[in-house]
């Protein structure tokens, strides 16, 4: 009979131990409540530089983590080909530009062919003029007014011919070495092609080509960006992106510089959705830098909303769904909640401090 009375008794203590519930009280303190997004950082300005011409790369011109300013070559793409085409445009170039010249050998020997053309003409319409005043008189021959007007007019046409060769040869020049310059210009962007250069000053971040290897419009070449300014690039879920603002502060963790973090501030939002990820692109700046910062080392952000001192919080655990808490075994209660973070929820009304919660 008492074994029975015992084992009864410790039957009814394991009962009424698994009944038992953790219970809390809500605390006053304050909560952050935050969006997260992770991301990386980059440097201003940023880019890979691809190539606009297919060659054999001949030599690199920088050297990774190299200081460059805008307009810098960075690689030598085979440029024989273009180096002899700029040679002979060029050479082209010079020559008729000689040529073009008032002073030049062709238009001087024109020119001196107008004016003995001009002084032929001179002659033979003076003298022609001579035998028209003798004839008038009836002084000398048809035969001679007729040879006389036959010189003239063959030295008049000599003379305008001769003009009009000086003019058309000057045109002429003038037209070909304007082609000529059009052409070395052309040739010469061709070899500015088979040299890339930096569109900034900043760091080269990497080199993508080895001496030897084939340079392809398709492939890049160099990865350029900012020496001194470096930013990062969250990424923040579609739910999230309504409640970022610019200008709203964030805290950093990189997995270089664990359990620091840094603060940053949002300054940009890309009012476009990848389609494929469902985020948008933030733009954050640090308040102040890391010693040591590389592009593309991977970032974490905890965005911050709002700031409250004197909250009145439970840990997220205690709040069923629905926005309902326990205060009872059986007992639910409505509250309202408000500011949230990963461990705790606000709650603004259906409960106090006083509150007994019972954990679901």
């Amino acid at each position: 009979m008492r074994t029975a009375n015992l084992l009864s008794g410790l039957l009814l203590l394991l009962s009424g131990c698994g009944r038992e519930q953790e219970t809390i009280r809500p605390t006053v303190g304050p909560i952050t409540e935050s969006v997260y997004a992770s991301g990386i950082v980059k440097a201003a300005g940023q880019y890979q530089v691809y190539p606009t011409v297919t060659g054999t790369v001949m030599a690199l011109l920088v050297k990774e983590g190299d200081t460059i300013a805008a307009g810098t070559p960075l690689v030598r793409i085979d440029d024989r080909t273009a180096g002899a085409s700029a040679r002979i445009s060029t050479a082209q170039v010079r020559l008729l530009e000689q040529n073009a010249a008032d002073s030049g050998p062709v238009l001087t020997q024109l020119r001196e062919a107008v004016e003995q053309a001009r002084d032929r003409y001179t002659v033979d319409s003076t003298n022609y003029a001579r035998q028209k005043a003798l004839w008038a008189q009836q002084i000398g021959s048809r035969n001679e007014l007729d040879q006389r007007e036959l010189a003239f007019t063959t030295s008049r046409a000599g003379y305008t011919r001769a003009v009009k060769a000086l003019q058309e040869t000057r045109d002429r020049l003038r037209t070909e070495l304007e082609v000529a310059r059009n052409n070395a210009a052309i040739s010469g962007a061709g070899n500015d092609d088979r040299t890339p250069r930096s569109l900034i000053a900043g760091v080269v971040y990497d080199l993508l080509v080895e001496p030897g290897e084939l340079a392809t419009p398709q492939k890049a070449i160099a990865v350029l960006g900012s020496a001194t300014d470096l930013y990062l690039e969250l990424e923040v879920d579609e739910y999230d992106i309504r409640l970022v603002m610019p200008g709203q502060r964030a805290l950093i963790t990189l997995d270089s510089y664990d359990g620091t973090a840094f603060e940053a501030e949002v300054t940009r939002i890309i009012p476009l959705m990848d389609p494929r990820s469902r985020t948008f692109k933030v733009e954050a700046h640090f308040k102040r830098t890391p010693p040591q910062l590389y592009p593309n080392l991977t970032a974490e952000a905890n965005i911050v909303l709002r700031t409250k001192e004197n909250a009145l919080t439970i840990p997220a655990a205690y709040l069923l769904p629905g926005d309902h808490v326990l205060t009872g075994p059986d007992q639910r209660v409505p509250v309202r909640t408000g500011a949230r973070d990963l461990e705790k929820v606000e709650i603004l009304e259906g409960i106090t401090a006083d509150t007994e919660l019972y954990k679901p």
